[in-house]
């Protein structure tokens, strides 16, 4: 069998797996873990496929950051339920932090109403339009607005998250793989991982279609948030498995 044909292989075999080590795929192909991780390091430099702490898996299983218009159009019955049980968990007079997000800002829509004073502290100048004509008293963190999708970063985003502290944060992610979050940015996951750690609480809203994704860079892992928000969807299998880092709400 030729390189080309065993590299074929190669994505075929991870096509149908969520990853694989190598020792896997050289049994599977016959040949040497020296030859496999020649192959794979060709198919990486090809942006084919991505090497894990778990294995190898095709790039066509990593999620990407969407514009906003357009993540904005999906999951929104579900997004809008998360946000009724995040909202469960504020209190008046709460200093909250609201991660940038399609879910998160159905949160703001929420909060703009409620009838008693928040502090609200945000990345994401999505919310805070929405918020800028209720009574709360709200915060941009300052930063790099990231163009189609409104959410800041850099180093006032950063030490601002630094020099603070909440009652809760609510933080957002665009994948969940093996009990972990990930960001499409080590940025991105840096200052996500800023936004845990600055919470004297923090949870998790996400939908269920962000598992069983994978994205470039790691956040944190599961158990570092006091629960996870998800939609009524979420499947048992799914549930059993991340009540097994923290709770799931």
């Amino acid at each position: 069998m030729s390189k080309e044909s065993r590299k074929s292989k190669i994505i075929e075999f991870l096509s149908e797996h969520e990853t694989l080590t190598i020792t896997s795929i050289a049994k599977f192909l016959e040949v040497s873990e020296m030859t496999v991780r020649r192959y794979l390091k060709e198919l990486e430099d090809d942006e084919i496929v991505l090497g894990t702490n778990n294995g190898y898996m095709l790039m066509d299983n990593i999620t990407t950051e969407l514009p906003f218009f357009k993540k904005q159009l999906v999951k929104v019955d579900e997004k809008k339920e998360i946000a009724i049980k995040a909202l469960s968990f504020i209190k008046p007079n709460d200093h909250i932090f609201l991660d940038a997000g399609t879910t998160t800002f159905e949160l703001a829509k929420l909060l703009k109403d409620v009838n008693f004073p928040l502090t609200i502290a945000t990345n994401d100048i999505k919310s805070s339009s929405i918020l800028v004509d209720s009574h709360h008293t709200v915060i941009l963190t300052g930063g790099i607005i990231q163009n189609n999708v409104g959410s800041m970063y850099g180093v006032h985003t950063i030490r601002y998250l630094e020099e603070s502290k909440f009652d809760v944060s609510f933080v957002a992610t665009e994948a969940i793989f093996d009990g972990s979050i990930y960001a499409p940015t080590r940025e991105k996951a840096f200052i996500k991982k800023l936004m845990i750690e600055s919470g004297y609480t923090s949870y998790l809203l996400v939908d269920d279609s962000k598992f069983d994704r994978y994205s470039y860079s790691k956040i944190a892992n599961l158990d570092k948030f006091d629960g996870i928000v998800v939609n009524s969807e979420l499947d048992d299998v799914t549930k059993n498995c991340i009540e097994q880092f923290t709770k799931v709400i």
